[in-house]
Order: C-alpha cells, then structure tokens, then sequence
C-alpha cells in the first residue's frame, strides 16, 4: 500500500478514476469517493476561514455516521486532533471530557450544545450539526424564482453551511508522522477521563498492518456496523476503508429485530469482511436457525472478531454452523486497534488464543520482573511503532504502563510453545462485558454518591452471553430503603448504558483487609452466596415469575410491570436487554427458545404465550 499518510491518501483518493466509486452505503444512502473528497476539500476551506490550525483539538459528537467518518478524514488531512465524544455519553461525563481535551472547538449536534453547556474561558469554535429543513411549499416557489419568498437556509449550521463552498484549495501544510491523529477517552474516573493519544504514524503503520492481515484491497467490502466513538468502529470502518480505497457497508443500525438483515446482509451487499465482537457473534449463533449458509457466498472470505476476547467454544461453533472462517484480533485502544492475530491460515490459526504479533514485539514478563518461560503465566507486554503516544495531559499514568517503548497491557498471558499467546485474565481491574470496556470504579464512584449509600464495590463476574457482566454489592444507612431499581433509576443520567451494573446486592456490611480495603474475592463469594439463595426462592404465580425476571433483566420494579407490557412500554428492553430476557426466561422454566420464537417476544404476553406452548409440549 502506497499511502503511508494522510497527504498520500487523500491525493489518491481525489484522483477522478475513484470519483464514482462508492465509500460508503450508509442506511440505504450511497456516497461515492468523489463526493466525500468534495465534502473534505469544503471543509478545508470552512475551517480555515474560521481560524483553525494545524494541531488544534476538535470535540467531534454526531450520531450521523458519515458525517463522523467525514469530519475524521478532515480532520486528519488538515492535521486538526478528533477528539471522539460518544453522543450517547451521559452529560457529566461528556462535561468532564470537553473540560480536560481543552478543545479549540466543538462540533457536535444541535441539542448537544445546550446539554453540554461549557465553561471554557477562551472562545471556541462552534459547528451545530442539524440538517436542513425547507419549508412547506418552498419547491414551488424556488422553481418560479421568487427569491424574497425563498427558504431560509441557516448558514451558520453544517451541512447548509458548506453548500456555498468552492473546492479551490490554497496550499495545505503537509501533516507531520508525529502529529497527533486522534485521541479517545477510554477510562478514568468521571472527574478525570484519561485520553489515549495517537499519532498518524501510529494510525498508518496499524492501517498497513491490517491491511496486510486481512488481505484487503480496492475491491473490498467491508461490514462494520460497531460504534463509531470506539476504535473497532471508526478505524476499522471508514478509515480501514477509505486507505484500501475499498467499500464500507453499514446499512442500519443494530437491534436484534434485525437479525435476519443482518445475515441477509452478506448477500445483498456482496460483503468479503465482517468485523464484530464476539457478543454479535454470540447474537448470531443464538438466532441461527434458518441462516447457517448466509456466508456460503463467492465473495465472503473471513470475519474479524474484536474488541474482546473470543471463547474458544463460541469460535469452534460458530465456525462449524456457519462453515465459515473466524480472525481473531487482539489490540487495545492504545494499540489502534489490534496487535496479535489469529489468523486463517495454518501457520497462523489456532483456536483459543489470541495468535501471535504481526509488525510489532510482545514478551510475558513475571511479578519479579523477568521474562516468563513457555507457559508461564506473567503480565503481556507490547512493543511497536503502532504503540499511542501516551495519556492526554496525564504523564504519571503513561508512565505507569509505558516504560521503556513497551506496553504493560494489564492482561495475564503466557506463551505456548507454538509461539501462540494465550490471555487467561487481567491484573488491571477492567470488565470486558460484550466487547465494551467498564472500569469498575468509575462506576462505584457513581454509586457511592447517592446520599444512602454508606460504602459499594462494583466488580465483575463471569456470563455465558456476555463473557463478563458488572454486579455492584452495597451497604445503605440503617434508616434507608433503598433498593436495587431506585438506585437504577439514580444511575441512568450519570452512566452510559453499559456501565450499569446488571445486578445488586446489598449487604450490612462488605469485608475487608487489614488495611481497611474491601476485599474483591470475599464480595465476589458473597454475591454467589446470595444468588443462590435468590434462586432457591419460590415464586407462585406463573406471570409473578415472567414479571420478576423482566425485573431483573430491565432495571425495572416489579410494582410498575404489567403481563401486558412491551418492549415499547418497558424502559431497558434494549437488544442486551432482550437478550438478557431470554436467557433468563430459558434458565427459570428449563426451555430452549427457537430463532423465530426470540425474535416475536417483544412484550410479556408473548412470552407468557410461548412459555406454556413449549412446557406443555414436554
């Protein structure tokens, strides 16, 4: 691949023999190469009239997917930083962010602007996202001409206000290898987000890496439907594409209702890559029946699995259901995106492990400091040109995990004597629940400032769907009845989504060490203690246990479900939510649910209905 850098690949992909070839088809909507480049040649010119200069911090927080990608590949060829804030993100956290980026400008969607009202002493450079709307009638009367009667176009807003741009371009300063890319906050408490810095020669030598690995080139199709504001989102979809000058597919946004559109996909859109995370797969593999040959096409060669880790029974079945190949990836935030794989190839597969280092270095170093045999269990280490640049303003956790240009990854790792790398757990304490990192003590941070709690530890356990869930264990003050949905109902405002603990225990008291330190292993052996005894409960009423479990699947309290409610009507009924309810719904009443019969239980009748249709045919 030619384009070592972002002046490189924006100069191909403005070649005219790429003009008509399609970048993207985003929900049913085609943008070729040439209008993208076109977009990115205007907002040169929009950012320059507006001050903007090489190396200043943009917040970039659209739900408009293209418009992400857009902005990112502008960004990068003026040699502006994205700073990615999830849309999504609750307004404290997204607050504490846009506080500690000290960003020179802000483009986000219209009603972000009011939610995230700043206190930035310097001004700042503000771009509202909203789309055009014409008013009634307004057709007619442009087609006549009557410009006094025309639409208001409000320029001050994107797109509207990139429409009147020319494309003539002054001389861009080239941009730098050093020069920072982009940076995503990916942990840290609330108060102090802790951002990942990456350089363009970190980005580009990963693209080549990847590029490499998977075998892609110009006539590519690449699926990739995950969130944008992570690094499996945005580096291996729009970017990962547009380097190939190849095609990135993203025809909807996923729920499981969609599952079939999912699968059909493959098809419809001749995709040759899918890149997922093993919760998708898992999705997949559940709601199977019917689908097993969606990837028996002549143009479909291997998914990529991400973001976490692949369970080698989950990675064996799938493979042998859907005659198919699985990469898996193994990569942190902090690596772009991947680091080691397990490919498809003999000398480079091996099911279970996370495969070997491509263009980088990786050695398993022991508790005393020394490297580890084969098989012996040590702390993972990373070494390469693709490693990030370090933490945003914060040198004293840089240099706790970057010493001397290699990686502590804070995963526990050894090394096969196939030269394989095996991850058996983490020293840091990080739950990877479906693909989505949680740092257990941002959220018992949140937990603990609800004025009834007196102490609280969140941590992780293990979870046959989602590989791990968070569950937060709590002491409340004698005179409190707090209970586990009213501390939900606190928490949604303050969390994203996926860092709500999935269950609560409350306790008179947590153990602890000598020092005073709650004692995670303890905690964890009294919440077994406690589900256990939850589990041994009886429930009389066949619909007192179906509102009970959507209880505990939701975050909803009993008292306020109905048998009649749906997933219109109940608050969490989300495609984990779903999930979780199926699940749940199969482990109580001892049935195994079809593909078809998941997908029409969408509300609690449904589920009533299918529920004694199967037990009474036992």
């Amino acid at each position: 691949m030619d384009s070592n850098n972002i002046n490189h690949l924006l100069d191909e992909l403005s070649n005219n023999s790429l003009s008509k070839r399609i970048f993207s088809e985003i929900d049913g909507k085609k943008i070729s190469y040439g209008e993208l480049t076109a977009d990115i040649n205007k907002l040169f010119v929009l950012f320059e009239k507006n001050g903007l200069i090489k190396g200043d911090r943009i917040i970039l927080s659209t739900k408009d997917d293209y418009y992400t990608s857009l902005f990112f590949l502008a960004f990068l060829r003026y040699g502006l930083v994205t700073v990615f804030l999830d849309p999504d993100v609750p307004v404290q956290r997204g607050m504490a962010i846009i506080l500690k980026a000290e960003p020179k400008g802000l483009i986000m969607d219209e009603e972000l602007f009011s939610e995230r009202h700043n206190n930035q002493k310097s001004p700042l450079y503000q771009l509202k996202i909203k789309k055009s709307k014409q008013k009634k009638g307004s057709l007619f009367k442009k087609l006549l001409g009557n410009k006094k009667d025309s639409p208001e176009i409000e320029e001050a807003n994107f797109p509207a206000i990139i429409e009147t741009i020319n494309n003539n371009l002054k001389d861009l300063k080239p941009v730098n290898n050093t020069d920072l890319a982009y940076i995503i906050f990916t942990s840290g408490t609330t108060s102090e987000p802790k951002g990942v810095m990456i350089t363009h020669e970190n980005l580009f030598v990963h693209l080549n890496t990847l590029t490499k690995v998977y075998g892609l080139n110009k006539d590519s199709r690449l699926l990739n439907i995950l969130m944008l504001y992570h690094a499996d989102g945005c580096i291996q979809g729009p970017l990962l594409t547009a380097y190939n000058k190849a095609s990135w597919i993203r025809p909807f946004s996923f729920d499981l209702s969609k599952i079939d559109m999912l699968f059909n996909s493959i098809y419809k859109y001749r995709i040759s890559h899918f890149v997922a995370v093993p919760t998708l797969l898992s999705f997949m593999d559940k709601f199977s029946e019917g689908y097993e040959d969606s990837f028996q096409t002549d143009d479909f060669k291997f998914i990529i699995s991400c973001a976490s880790k692949l369970e080698r029974k989950l990675w064996f079945d799938f493979e042998a259901k859907f005659n198919t190949k699985i990469l898996n990836v193994y990569g942190l935030t902090e690596t772009v995106a991947g680091s080691m794989f397990a490919g498809i190839t003999k000398e480079t597969r091996k099911l279970g492990t996370e495969g070997i280092p491509v263009d980088c270095e990786a050695k398993i170093i022991k508790e005393d400091g020394n490297e580890a045999c084969i098989n012996e269990l040590g702390n993972l280490h990373l070494k390469g040109k693709h490693l990030f640049a370090g933490y945003f303003n914060d040198l004293e956790a840089t240099e706790k995990v970057l010493k001397n240009s290699w990686l502590n990854t804070g995963d526990i790792a050894f090394k096969d004597e196939e030269g394989f790398y095996n991850i058996t757990g983490r020293s840091k304490n990080t739950v990877n629940s479906g693909g989505v990192n949680i740092y257990p003590e941002q959220v018992t941070e949140m937990v603990n400032t609800h004025p009834d709690i007196l102490e609280s530890i969140c941590v992780g356990i293990d979870d046959e769907t989602f590989g791990e869930k968070l569950v937060c264990a709590y002491v409340v003050k004698p005179t409190s009845a707090l209970d586990k949905l009213t501390l939900i109902s606190f928490l949604r405002p303050l969390l994203e989504q996926n860092q709500i603990p999935k269950d609560f225990f409350i306790f008179e008291e947590l153990p602890k060490g000598l020092s005073g330190k709650i004692q995670i292993n303890e905690v964890k052996d009294l919440i077994n203690d406690q589900k256990q005894e939850n589990s041994d409960s009886h429930i009389n009423s066949f619909d007192e246990t179906i509102i009970k479990v959507a209880s505990e699947s939701f975050g909803v309290s009993i008292t306020e479900i109905l048998i009649s409610d749906n997933s219109n009507t109940l608050e969490g009924w989300d495609s984990m939510g779903h999930l979780v309810f199926i699940t749940d719904l199969e482990k109580r009443f001892n049935v195994t649910f079809s593909t078809a019969e998941m997908i029409t239980i969408n509300s609690l009748a449904e589920a009533k209905r299918v529920l004694l249709k199967k037990i009474n045919s036992k």
